[in-house]
């Protein structure tokens, strides 16, 4: 097939992203974006930087598993270096150094233990150690991971994020916005083990050469029984610290359509109640259906050495469904087939093609031809003489 022209803009919308949500929260910044098509529902000076606290662990973990592709059964060793504690005087450390009260995992020094159960201690109990093994294994020093992942995430669309660490700990430079931590959490959820890691409840984490085999219990409340259990959760990644207050960043299925929620400048109970309250808006909407193109309008092409042109419709009328707040700026367009005479009532000759604003096509139907079309005269004595020789 081939693309010939645009028929028509079919409608044309004043927001790229439909009709927001009506729906009041606390958060100083937020976004609702739609997983698979990166529809926003709602935002919340979802552009302005913000610090991100330990939700910067979605990208270290988006980063390591799908550019750096490690053995998760690989051994990795808990250095001096990886373990580095800023002194309580004020002083200028190296933004990664951890701190005494951060959240940790409890690695010890010297300690040998895979990369599965370090991704582990990171996402489940947001493990700053881990962050910086994991960090310093896989790119051979926890600066030169951290150069590595700020190239990485301004080639997949987050311009207004910068960071200085790989776990989250505060630094003046370190910064991101809602809506690029909705970009990596939309690619992120795409790979199996990151979905796994931000669902599950528990984990038996293996006896180590320092360390007795224990149990880690996820920290997320909206996956585990309690106050803030949310049966439509599939996970999601928690963030606190001084100067940025309660972050998260969480999906949410129902009925076969997952949202992504994020939240930041939060208390820390309030965090969760803004994500419920967006999600919940989201999903009490009914889809629309609205006719795009009725069945009676038609479509002429002309062909060469035809007795006229040819006439094409749709065998019925073409609609699109939708949710109110994911209205999609859309186009239609005619795709015609290879067209050769003759041609009869009834044959597909060509389709209907209705895309987003991305190129995603939303939609289609066949164009039928509505009366038989045949060739001139001197159109069938040149075929006549052509399959002769």
């Amino acid at each position: 097939m081939q693309l010939l022209f645009s028929i028509l803009t079919l409608f044309f919308i004043g927001s790229c992203w439909g009709r927001p949500l009506e729906v009041e929260i606390a958060a100083r910044n937020a976004l609702l974006m739609n997983a698979e098509t990166g529809a926003i529902l709602y935002e919340k000076h979802a552009y302005l930087p913000a610090f991100p606290a330990s939700t910067t662990k979605i990208a270290t973990a988006l980063f390591s598993l799908e550019q750096k592709n490690p053995d998760l059964n690989q051994s990795a060793l808990v250095s001096n270096h990886a373990m580095q504690m800023k002194p309580t005087q004020p002083g200028d450390y190296p933004s990664y150094w951890q701190e005494i009260d951060g959240t940790m995992m409890g690695l010890k020094r010297g300690e040998i233990l895979t990369i599965d159960a370090l991704f582990h201690g990171l996402m489940m109990i947001s493990g700053n150690d881990a962050a910086n093994v994991i960090a310093e294994t896989l790119s051979g020093s926890v600066p030169q991971f951290v150069e590595e992942l700020n190239s990485y995430l301004k080639s997949i669309g987050c311009q207004n994020t910068q960071y200085m660490n790989p776990h989250g700990l505060h630094h003046p430079e370190h910064f991101t916005t809602a809506y690029d931590l909705a970009v990596m959490m939309k690619r992120a959820v795409k790979i199996p083990k990151f979905r796994q890691l931000i669902s599950q409840v528990s984990y038996n984490k293996p006896k180590t050469n320092k360390s007795p085999k224990a149990e880690i219990t996820a920290f997320n409340p909206m996956i585990k029984p309690g106050r803030h259990y949310y049966p439509k959760s599939l996970g999601g990644k928690t963030g606190f610290h001084s100067h940025s207050r309660a972050n998260l960043v969480s999906i949410a299925e129902h009925e076969g359509r997952t949202l992504i929620a994020v939240v930041m400048g939060c208390s820390k109970s309030g965090r969760y109640e803004d994500t419920k309250a967006l999600f919940e808006a989201a999903f009490k909407e009914r889809p629309v259906e609205q006719l795009l193109i009725g069945q009676q309008k038609t479509f002429t092409q002309s062909i060469e050495g035809a007795e006229m042109p040819l006439v094409a419709a749709l065998p019925s009328d073409l609609t699109i469904t939708y949710f109110p707040a994911e209205e999609p700026q859309c186009r239609a367009f005619v795709h015609w087939d290879a067209l050769r005479l003759p041609i009869r009532k009834g044959d597909k000759v060509g389709e209907v093609r209705v895309q987003d604003e991305t190129g995603r096509v939303l939609t289609s139907k066949p164009l039928i031809s509505k009366e038989e079309v045949k060739g001139t005269f001197l159109f069938r004595v040149k075929s006549w003489v052509s399959s002769l020789f």
